[in-house]
């Protein structure tokens, strides 16, 4: 498998080393992101957010803001 990024924004195939685990998409190294992630929790009156454990691997388009590189 391919990273998607290398293939549609470089024109180039690099292997891929993870799926992003919000779309699936195929990243490599370079193009792979750690971060955590949360899942809202609606209640009347009182939105939140919780954190889900563990990390999460992401794409470029799906990373949070707090997410970091690999590289």
């Amino acid at each position: 498998m391919n990273c998607l990024e290398c293939a549609t924004r470089f024109q180039r195939e690099t292997t891929a080393v993870s799926t992003c685990s919000q779309c699936g998409a195929a990243s490599c190294v370079e193009h792979t992101s750690v971060g955590k992630a949360t899942v809202a929790e609606h209640s009347p009156g009182i939105p939140s957010s919780l954190p889900l454990p563990g990390r999460r691997l992401f794409c470029p388009v799906c990373a949070p803001e707090n997410a970091e590189s690999l590289r």
